[in-house]
């Protein structure tokens, strides 16, 4: 009974990316990555909120729940508005460009 339940734990922690959608990318500021350690949430329709964070070349990857969502990112001590994204089977890559628009940072999709 304990491996039955064993496996079946295991069955459920491995195969959760693949009831998810992958959405990844890159983050720069000025033409150069904005490095390691910056947040980024998504939280989706359902009100399912998720993060992660930038690598040391800025880049990031996280699975969420298929559909819509919005994003936005810690950076600098504030976070940008958020910016739309949609997950579905398909992974989706979504780079941005990190600019100040009235003294605040915001998302300008590459």
């Amino acid at each position: 009974m304990k491996v039955y339940k064993l496996m079946i734990l295991l069955l459920l922690v491995f195969s959760a990316p693949a009831f998810a959608g992958r959405i990844f990318g890159n983050l720069k500021e000025g033409g150069s990555s904005v490095g390691q350690g910056v947040e980024v949430q998504i939280k989706c329709e359902s009100d399912n909120s998720y993060s992660t964070k930038t690598d040391e070349y800025g880049a990031y990857e996280i699975y969420v729940q298929a559909g819509r969502c919005d994003l936005k990112v810690g950076y600098k001590g504030q976070w940008t508005p958020t910016f739309p994204v949609v997950s579905s089977d398909d992974p989706a890559r979504y780079d941005f460009d990190l600019v100040i628009e009235n003294g605040q940072y915001v998302l300008k999709r590459r």
